[in-house]
């Protein structure tokens, strides 16, 4: 097979105007919910905080919901075609070396820009705010360790990564959904980490044809950053 060929494993039936639909619903709800949760914690006089973890949270369900509507079930096809096949189909140490990779990157990229005196490129740490209580410990590290994986791999690698791998060969449409991944993270100091990272995640799918293994490097790589924030 042609290296720049999308596998067959990222045949599927939704189109680029599906995905364009769900990025438009996804977009367009958490915005909605950002500035209304932000004005009610104005209001009652909560932390900031409060309204950026509800943000959060409603970003990664909305990636949820765009799949449910404009993915599988659209067309009566199940998980599996969102790379759900098999559970980690021997890919776990593939998983390890693109974990490495992604943090060995992160570490060389801050280490640069600190270099360069380009602090505000550096990718900021979890705010000390989402630390602060038991319970909001326990909110985060669910948000950022198990939902915020499952939701964005389902949402970036399964859902549009093979639209546009089928549409204009898999490193093109990679490199166009990774950026699309870089971006979602709003921070100007995350956007080329994450593009990266998202790459590194495009080739393990390709690489290993389950989603699981991307789920497991993710996974691991927020749990890391959530551990930073704890220790630090």
């Amino acid at each position: 097979m042609n290296p720049t060929e999308a596998p067959a494993i990222m045949t599927v039936p939704w189109t680029v105007r599906d995905t364009g639909r769900a990025c438009a619903l996804v977009v367009g709800v958490t915005l909605f919910v950002a500035l209304l949760a932000a004005q009610v914690v104005h209001m009652l006089g909560g932390p900031g905080q409060t309204a950026g973890l509800l943000a959060s949270a409603t970003l990664e369900g909305m990636l949820l919901v765009a799949i449910w509507r404009f993915g599988p079930w659209r067309y009566g096809r199940s998980w599996e075609a969102l790379g759900l096949r098999a559970r980690f189909n021997k890919g776990t140490p593939l998983a390890l070396l693109v974990l490495l990779f992604s943090i060995g990157f992160a570490a060389v990229y801050t280490a640069v820009v600190s270099q360069l005196g380009q602090e505000g490129l550096t990718p900021p740490p979890l705010p000390n705010e989402m630390m602060e209580t038991y319970l909001q410990r326990v909110a985060t590290f669910g948000l950022i360790v198990v939902v915020a994986p499952v939701a964005e791999e389902a949402f970036f690698r399964g859902f549009l990564l093979p639209v546009f791998a089928q549409r204009w060969g898999f490193w093109v449409g990679a490199s166009f959904v990774s950026l699309l991944f870089g971006t979602a993270h709003l921070a100007p100091g995350l956007m080329i980490p994450a593009f990266v990272s998202g790459m590194l995640l495009a080739w393990l799918y390709r690489r290993t044809g389950s989603l699981w293994n991307c789920f497991l490097a993710h996974s691991a790589q927020n749990a890391l950053a959530f551990a930073e924030a704890i220790l630090v």
